[in-house]
């Protein structure tokens, strides 16, 4: 192995190791068909989760993250991730007690942080391919640690991690192909573009964009790129339209309801400048706030547009800039009960690589270094509260308490009581992986 393989392999083993210091998984009802999805393949061979539905007044009013379709009780988020654990759950689901909550979830969190930690690996190769060794040590760190992937993408088996990995590896595919003319790589590129999209669909919009540079640049795996990615958007448009009757799937119902449920007009129905704010600037949920180090990778991107560097960089600004255009409109654009910036969470490996080009003058200097190191000290503090003290019993919880924040806008703004501040207040939460969903 070489030495920046040995150097990515070990970065990804110590932040896996990180990301489960905390011996917790940390989610929401949200990923519950995803944690359960595996149980459901291995033992029925169904990817219905019928046999959580027989109570006839849990029928009745089944909960928002599944859908009565076809005479079965399906997913309302897409089933990819959840069977991208298979792998993790299957010697504890064979032997042990697969309907045991404590179980699932600890299998669930160590398939997220396996995922989480990955996508680090990913993301320094990329960085390497993109720039020198120190500056990739540097900026596949302040990734892992300094981010939501720390806090929210390796916490619960949420569509983040997977959507993370697939985002990282596809950089990394494109880059290694494109350099050594290796047709298989773009083939990886592709079906990693794939994963991200059926994992997050809101991650369209940076598949789309890396998939342009494919084209445009005219490269030699290009129908190969193509290929796997068209292999995997067609399975889960099979899925969408033989299940839901449409290529949104489940989200088509799930949004409408949430739209609802928060009062707004519509799906994407937020003001434009409300919802960027928001997404960066929210005391809790703002990303800048959460992550202040990544300041250094905005002005990366703008500097590289600024000199109009060429190769990858403008299609990696447009996809994030769209992505992030897309999120601003959406009607629920601070993520429900989450730490932070969680809906971002799926394109910060794109983001995180524009600490390379500014990583050499930024280093260079006394000054810019030590705001570089003090912002990353600040955000892994941060990420940290998120993983060791998120979330606090409901009775003083900062999501539901003195209102819930679904319905209670305005607390979103509040400088005087934002989340991470609660939480330092409110104490860390014990280890344990609950006996409950």
């Amino acid at each position: 192995m070489s030495g920046s393989g040995r150097a990515a392999f070990l970065l990804a083993a110590a932040a896996f190791l990180v990301y489960n210091l905390n011996l917790r998984e940390i989610s929401s009802q949200d990923t519950i068909p995803a944690r359960v999805l595996p149980v459901e393949v291995l033992r029925e061979h169904r990817l219905d989760l019928d046999r959580y539905f027989r109570d006839e007044q849990l029928r009745a009013h089944p909960p928002y993250w599944v859908q009565h379709v076809g005479g079965h009780y399906v997913s309302s988020y897409p089933p990819l991730p959840g069977l991208l654990a298979l792998p993790i759950y299957v010697l504890p689901v064979t032997f042990l007690d697969g309907d045991s909550w404590p179980l699932i979830n600890a299998l669930a969190k160590v398939s997220a942080s396996l995922f989480a930690a990955l996508s680090v690996l990913f993301v320094y190769l990329a960085a390497r391919e993109l720039g020198e060794p120190a500056s990739a040590l540097g900026v596949a760190v302040i990734y892992a640690f300094g981010t939501p992937t720390w806090s929210v993408a390796s916490q619960g088996l949420w569509g983040h991690g997977p959507a993370q990995l697939g985002l990282a590896a596809s950089i990394y595919g494109v880059l290694r192909g494109e350099r050594t003319g290796g047709r298989a790589w773009l083939g990886v590129a592709g079906l990693a573009s794939g994963v991200t999209v059926a994992s997050r669909p809101t991650s369209g919009v940076m598949a789309a964009a890396l998939t342009l540079y494919v084209l445009r640049r005219r490269l030699g795996g290009g129908a190969a790129y193509l290929a796997a990615f068209g292999a995997v958007a067609a399975g889960l448009a099979a899925y969408n339209l033989a299940l839901f009757g449409s290529l949104q799937g489940g989200y088509a119902e799930l949004n409408r309801t949430h739209a609802q449920y928060h009062a707004m007009a519509g799906p994407w129905e937020t003001p434009l400048g409300t919802g960027i704010l928001g997404l960066l600037g929210s005391p809790s949920r703002g990303l800048l706030v959460y992550s202040p180090v990544l300041t250094f990778a905005f002005a990366g991107a703008f500097l590289t547009l600024w000199r109009r560097r060429g190769g990858l960089w403008p299609y990696l600004a447009g996809g994030f800039a769209g992505t992030l255009l897309l999120l601003a409109k959406f009607s629920v654009w601070w993520g429900g009960h989450s730490f932070g910036p969680r809906l971002l969470s799926d394109v910060l490996p794109a983001l995180t690589l524009f600490l390379v080009p500014v990583w050499r003058a930024t280093w260079g200097s006394p000054m810019a270094r030590a705001a570089l190191v003090a912002s990353f000290v600040a955000s892994a503090a941060i990420h940290g509260i998120g993983a060791f003290y998120y979330p606090s019993s409901r009775s003083i919880d900062w999501d539901t308490t003195p209102r819930d924040v679904d319905f209670a806008h305005e607390r979103l703004w509040d400088w005087r009581d934002p989340q991470i501040v609660r939480l330092l207040r409110n104490g860390p939460r014990p280890p344990g992986f609950g006996t409950e969903p």
